[in-house]
């Protein structure tokens, strides 16, 4: 059991295990912590400077949708997680978007494929998969066109 984790780019997959316990997959080893997922995602966003809250109305703003929302955890190294489904639900697993290698359908769950080799099993349908992916993906677009084309005042 680790005390401290902060989501960065090693970051592969949080689930939750309990309502105070999370899994945590990283490229480095699985770890757990004494937190729910919920928690270590919002305390994550506070130390690289904002918080779930801010997280969610920024992505809220750049993608014009209210639920399910990807969420920029780290800004400068644009670390994106996504969510399987409602983030305030207990049940719901994070993946970070950038260590997604590949998903497939198989029968009636979705398998993820991550950049370190992982293959994980989701209960969630494919087509809800792909959303969740796709909604995280136009977020980190947005992003990077943000960051490399910042809108200037007007004299």
């Amino acid at each position: 059991m680790i005390d401290e984790y902060y989501i960065n780019e090693d970051t592969l997959l949080l689930v939750p295990v309990s309502k105070e316990k999370t899994k945590i997959y990283d490229i480095n080893g699985t770890f757990y912590i004494k937190k729910n997922c919920f928690e270590l995602v919002d305390e994550s966003c506070q130390y690289y400077g904002s918080s779930y809250g801010g997280r969610y109305l920024g992505a809220k703003k750049m993608l014009d949708m209210e639920y399910k929302l990807p969420i920029i955890a780290d800004e400068v190294k644009e670390v994106i997680m996504v969510p399987t489904c409602s983030p305030r639900q207990q049940s719901c697993i994070w993946m970070c978007l950038n260590n997604i290698e590949n998903y497939i359908k198989f029968k009636n769950i979705s398998k993820v494929k991550f950049t370190n080799g992982l293959n994980y099993d989701l209960t969630i349908s494919y087509p809800s998969l792909e959303n969740q992916i796709l909604r995280g993906t136009l977020l980190l677009t947005r992003l990077k066109n943000r960051k490399n084309n910042p809108k200037k005042i007007a004299k």
